[in-house]
């Protein structure tokens, strides 16, 4: 009987390929022999189809340069490593859209985006930027306790047209460490929902008009738009002005409050987390601590 060490390569990439969608079965089948972790490593192409078929891409990094430190095969162990303890069912399945997706239609590249092709865009997109109680606006939510989204999106009316920039704002903060794994604070501390692509098909460049038809956000990624290039896209159109300053100075401080540190004791710990691709900047935190 012929093992797999034995086996050429080309079978075993081949075998590889059946296994396309299911990052947990490609890992572990990578890890059964030497040789296929050899031949694994060296070949990031394998992973990177793997990923993309799962549902995922690779965001760019801060000042749009590729995450070429993190390759696919580092970053698809990340996202099923961050699967096994997260407690959000829409980062778990964030790749689950997709997969229905593509199990009815043939796509298996980046496509560019056509003005008269349809794009569905993933449901974390809307949960994620608009705001989840329609009655309330931004203002009145700014009074009482900082507010945390709710663990998963639910079904909802349809979404009003404009972003609410403190939803966006939300995505950005960081939250209680015991809620790190139930809530999106940041978004970039969840790999699953971050790399999920934005749209299908997924797409190298997106194009967001304002109600008068103007251009106002273009996001692109040669690799595919992700949710988290969307998301870091629309975080640098909020204003700094004294209503956000305010928010994030409230949301700083409960959480330095509640952790029994002063709040440039919390800025340092919370410094050094800078989610999976290692370069998230907290917004407001660095004037907050030198005005505050």
């Amino acid at each position: 009987m012929l093992s797999l060490s034995a086996c050429p390569d080309a079978i075993l990439i081949n075998v590889w390929h059946h296994l396309l969608g299911d990052l947990h079965t490609f890992i572990a089948f990578a890890q059964t022999c030497r040789r296929l972790r050899h031949l694994s490593e060296q070949d990031d192409n394998i992973w990177r189809s793997a990923c993309f078929v799962s549902g995922f891409g690779r965001p760019l990094r801060r000042g749009n340069a590729p995450a070429r430190d993190m390759p696919y095969r580092r970053l698809a162990r990340s996202i099923v490593s961050h699967g096994a303890v997260c407690e959000i069912r829409s980062c778990i399945k964030a790749n689950a859209c997709f997969a229905d997706h593509h199990s009815r239609w043939a796509y298996t590249r980046t496509r560019p985006l056509h003005p008269d092709h349809p794009l569905d865009f993933h449901p974390l997109y809307f949960y994620l930027h608009f705001s989840q109680s329609y009655g309330a606006t931004s203002q009145s939510r700014m009074q009482g306790q900082p507010h945390t989204p709710t663990p998963s999106p639910s079904p909802s009316p349809t979404p009003p047209a404009i972003h609410d920039s403190i939803s966006i704002l939300l995505t950005q903060l960081p939250t209680f460490p015991e809620s790190r794994y139930a809530q999106y604070g940041p978004l970039c501390a969840h790999p699953n929902a971050s790399c999920a692509f934005a749209t299908f098909p997924p797409v190298d460049r997106l194009e967001f008009e304002n109600g008068q038809g103007d251009v106002f956000m273009v996001v692109e990624n040669p690799e595919g738009c992700t949710v988290l290039d969307v998301n870091r896209a629309l975080a640098e159109l909020i204003p700094f002005d004294d209503q956000h300053l305010e928010f994030a100075l409230a949301h700083y401080q409960e959480l330095a409050f509640t952790s029994g540190l002063s709040l440039p004791q919390f800025a340092d710990a919370v410094f050094r987390d800078r989610g999976f691709l290692d370069d998230h900047e907290y917004p407001f935190l660095q004037h907050i601590v030198a005005h505050f």
